[in-house]
């Protein structure tokens, strides 16, 4: 089996090449040029961009991008799992249905699995790296899909922006009119809730809004792996990091980048959180 993904779990590209795993970007416009996520565009040039005023705009995965993966796997008569962002905050998903039935048409033998994960950034690629290690286990097909499902109903992401008007300006902000404005230094905490990024609390500094994740750590009795990305905040995420070290009983908090695409609609300053909530 063939295991793909978008760019939008923020996996780092030679990470995806040491697994094996195939990455189908999105793109991101940038003053009229158009990059390929992650291959042609690194956060920190989008970051760079929104410093100096401008907008990134993103658009998905059109379906030909699809086709032509699906194609290559499709003619070897291989399997295809394709693990997918979050059908909520992007087209993606369903140019990967549209492709799928391309190439079933072409392929009437073709075996084509696509998941919604209605997963964002590392959340996604959380449940990527769990199936990478199902396929290196020799998982059979129908327990391998049957765990990927429970690691997508277990995913959980909390995060903090400095900007919560930038977010809500890119279109992908639900339930957040209410939260815009405010007083000084009112940070946000916000999750993803049925695929979409929904504001979950408000803090007066990063300080409470670390200390709220932490309790939400603590409430689901975690104690495997927390992962942390950032977007030009990497001394905060180490401070969120020392926190969960110090205040709950996780002993693995790993640190990355946010990707590319992600960071085009959160913009700089952003911390977040992702972990499995095993006992849901």
């Amino acid at each position: 089996m063939k295991l793909l993904v978008d760019s939008c779990s923020d996996i780092p590209v030679q990470q995806l090449k040491e697994m094996e795993i195939e990455m189908i970007p999105l793109r991101i416009t940038i003053d009229d040029t158009d990059y390929h996520d992650q291959y042609e565009i690194s956060s920190s040039e989008v970051l760079e961009a929104i410093t100096e005023g401008k907008r990134p705009l993103t658009s998905q995965a059109n379906p030909e991008d699809f086709t032509n993966v699906f194609r290559k796997y499709a003619k070897k008569g291989e399997s295809i799992l394709y693990i997918a962002f979050s059908s909520e905050l992007s087209g993606t998903y369903q140019s990967a249905l549209i492709a799928r039935d391309t190439i079933i048409d072409e392929f009437p033998e073709a075996d084509i699995t696509i998941i919604d994960t209605k997963s964002a950034s590392y959340g996604l690629g959380m449940i990527v790296e769990n199936a990478h290690g199902y396929l290196k286990d020799g998982m059979e097909k129908d327990a391998m899909m049957a765990q990927i499902e429970q690691d997508v109903k277990n995913i959980r992401h909390f995060f903090t922006v400095n900007d919560l008007d930038y977010l809500a300006k890119g279109g992908r902000l639900s339930k957040g009119q209410a939260f815009l404005g405010g007083l000084l230094n009112i940070k946000p905490l916000l999750h993803v809730e049925d695929g979409k990024l929904v504001p979950l609390e408000k803090h007066r500094g990063i300080k409470k809004v670390f200390s709220s994740m932490t309790k939400h750590l603590l409430a689901d009795n975690v104690t495997h792996e927390v992962h942390l990305t950032h977007s030009n905040a990497e001394a905060q995420a180490e401070q969120l990091k020392q926190k969960i070290l110090e205040d709950t009983n996780v002993s693995d908090v790993k640190i990355s980048t946010i990707g590319p695409t992600i960071s085009s609609h959160t913009g700089n300053g952003t911390v977040a959180m992702f972990y499995f909530n095993e006992g849901v």
